[in-house]
């Protein structure tokens, strides 16, 4: 595994009125008419009179209707962070990029509350509805499969894999020979069906539109993360509006609901390349839109002016609301307060930096915007070194014993940690405190999980149990050691490193606060900081991925599910040679714990959905809390400013964009 890094239709009425309507409520009875005829030149005009019609019933005049007033204009300005380099649906992953394509193209599905919804599908396909399917398939040597470590490889000897009925086996050629059984493995087969959507020209979205944004997104001109593609073995239109994904043999994805494209319109761009698609200076026009607006106007450096797309599938329930929807990149690097005293209806978070929270919230108080604070899934924490590596406790640092060996020395100084501190400090009291590697709030954190809350007298007294003592009264305690007789003959000072990358102005505080605060429970803390390029490097050199730290804080980014791979024996950082998982791998605290390794490898093996993945997730989070083998801290936040008049305003952590429901947001009248 590798250190990853820390995206109205407004429809007039026309009435056809009778002309020269009368006035009176009643129809005139008909009058007799005279016929002329002209007989020979110099006769005279006979004039025949017409018999008269019968008396008609008197009826009464349908009113015509009235012209309906058309609703008023609704414009809105949301300001970004940034201008978009393209409109395209690939090649630009940027923040800002991913907020117009909220307005372009439909979302297939959300996610809300760290749980996924659809949109444009008509369902999320899942394994108790038969939509979503695992089977067996032969394999043979040579076929491209994904191995047991979830690595796509071609099937040759020596390569380890999951056999259909789950056994580990190494590839020979004994299992392929004439006469074996057939090699089965396990296949993941996933059906979708789109709504019934439109695009802005009026032709319906096919899926062989997603077929087709498929392979421009599997062409190798095509960045970003391809992993997903070099795990499926067939994208399909199998309807009108249905299509089927294949995984490869081995490849049980937890998020095969999500395993589907984003439709792009392929008889406006089917004869266009991947390379054309994404070239700057493209021959290809702008991409009909599926979504609720459409581009009318971009003016570079400026601004983009979107208005509804009158064939928006979702037109009959009013949406959009906004009549003209104005995103603006001309304020990045104003503030956030004043981009909304300059006209903005919505500043988006990556507009916004954290030093701008006190304005924010002042102007919050005065009711000039309203301030949103949600998670952006990164969460601070402190790992504690609790196997180093080699003999860093025993011989660099001068005999420090391997305290953090024993838990209640962790939850020591956990209790002794005062967090909200930090949190209203570094976030200005915005954000959370957190118990685990996911916030109280997920839906798989444990109702019975461990809080260790800031109670300095607790902390104190588990020291006092464990053996540390202030036995010359310097403030500082001691490991003290008794012969039969409780005759002291060593004492060990508990003195620890508290380290962190230089250039974080952040962390450096962190520390300094988090070293204070354990000074008050006899705990002597040296600070260190080391440069982000040694710091965050592989090992065996690195202070932190080399296991060379007492304490070490940083952060990690984790997503939707929870990633309790993160302190799995088989992440802790080593030579693999030695049974380690890798110089390259993630888990710098060394802990090792078989309880937490069974439920969290059982719970990713597992699908979502089933009582395998939730129950061994709550378990594994509920170990975690009770063993420590680090300090969570807090998770980062997304900020974002709306006018008091803007509605429906909904930012998610688990949205990259707090537009994502660009379709719903209104403004009050």
């Amino acid at each position: 595994m590798k250190k990853t890094s820390l995206i109205f239709l407004i429809l007039p009425v026309l009435l056809s009125l009778a002309a020269c309507q009368q006035e009176e409520d009643t129809l005139p009875t008909p009058a007799a008419t005279i016929a002329v005829s002209a007989a020979e030149e110099g006769a005279a005009a006979v004039a025949t009179a017409v018999p008269q019609a019968p008396d008609l019933p008197e009826v009464t005049a349908t009113p015509a209707p009235p012209t309906p007033t058309p609703p008023p204009p609704k414009p809105m300005t949301v300001c970004l962070g940034a201008e978009p380099a393209s409109l395209f649906l690939y090649g630009d992953d940027s923040l800002a990029a991913t907020a117009v394509r909220h307005a372009l193209y439909e979302n297939l599905y959300t996610t809300r509350n760290y749980n996924y919804e659809p949109q444009g599908l008509q369902k999320l396909p899942g394994l108790d509805e038969g939509d979503a399917r695992i089977g067996l398939v032969a394999v043979q040597e040579g076929d491209l499969i994904v191995n047991s470590a979830g690595n796509v490889v071609f099937l040759v000897p020596g390569v380890q894999f999951v056999r259909g009925d789950g056994e580990f086996i190494t590839f020979d050629r004994t299992l392929t020979a004439e006469g074996a059984e057939p090699l089965l493995m396990q296949q993941m087969t996933v059906d979708f069906s789109f709504q019934p959507m439109v695009w802005s020209d009026g032709t319906p979205v096919t899926a062989a539109d997603s077929v087709f944004s498929y392979q421009i997104a599997a062409s190798p001109d095509t960045p970003g993360d391809q992993s997903k593609i070099e795990r499926t073995a067939s994208y399909e239109a199998t309807g009108d509006l249905t299509v089927t994904w294949t995984g490869l043999p081995g490849f049980l994805d937890p998020a095969y609901f999500t395993n589907v494209w984003t439709p792009l319109p392929q008889r406006q761009l089917g004869e266009f390349t991947a390379a054309d698609l994404l070239a700057a200076d493209s021959p290809a026009p702008l991409p009909l839109s599926s979504g609720p607006f459409v581009v009318n106007e971009w003016r570079p450096g400026e601004a983009l002016i979107l208005g509804p797309n009158p064939s928006y599938y979702r037109a009959d329930a009013g949406l959009p609301h906004i009549t003209e929807l104005t995103m603006r990149f001309d304020l990045a690097g104003e503030t956030a307060v004043s981009q909304i005293a300059a006209g903005c209806d919505i500043v988006t978070h990556d507009a916004i930096s954290l030093s701008q929270t006190p304005d924010i919230l002042a102007a919050a108080e005065r009711g000039e915007l309203l301030a949103s604070f949600v998670s952006n899934n990164i969460f601070e924490h402190i790992d504690f070194g609790i196997n180093s590596w080699e003999n860093y406790g025993d011989g660099e640092r001068n005999g420090r014993p391997d305290w953090f060996e024993d838990v209640r020395v962790r939850r020591a100084i956990t209790l002794c940690t005062d967090r909200q501190q930090l949190v209203d400090e570094i976030t200005y009291g915005q954000s959370r405190i957190l118990h685990a590697y996911i916030p109280d709030d997920h839906p798989l954190y444990p109702a019975e999980a461990q809080a260790w809350d800031y109670d300095p007298a607790a902390g104190n007294g588990l020291l006092d149990e464990v053996g540390f003592e202030d036995t010359d009264g310097d403030g500082f305690r001691e490991l003290v050691e008794r012969d039969l007789s409780a005759t002291i003959v060593a004492t060990t000072t508990m003195s620890i490193t508290l380290s962190t990358n230089s250039e974080s102005d952040i962390r450096l505080r962190l520390n300094e606060l988090v070293a204070t605060d354990l000074a008050d429970c006899g705990i002597q803390v040296n600070l260190i900081d080391v440069n982000a390029n040694d710091w965050f490097d592989d090992g065996p050199f690195s202070p932190l991925f080399g296991r060379r730290f007492d304490l070490a804080t940083f952060a990690w980014r984790t997503g939707i599910h929870p990633p309790c791979g993160l302190y799995l024996s088989s992440n802790v950082t080593g030579p693999e040679e030695r049974g380690f998982g890798g110089w390259g791998n993630i888990n710098a605290t060394g802990w090792i714990d078989e309880a937490y390794d069974a439920a969290c490898s059982t719970a990713l093996a597992a699908l979502p959905g089933t009582p395998e993945y939730t129950e061994n997730h709550l378990a594994a989070a509920q170990i975690f809390t009770e063993e420590l083998p680090i300090i969570p801290l807090f998770h980062y936040l997304k900020t974002a400013v709306t006018q008091p008049t803007v509605l429906n305003f909904q930012p998610d952590a688990s949205q990259p964009s707090e537009l994502w429901n660009l379709a719903e947001l209104d403004i009050a009248e």
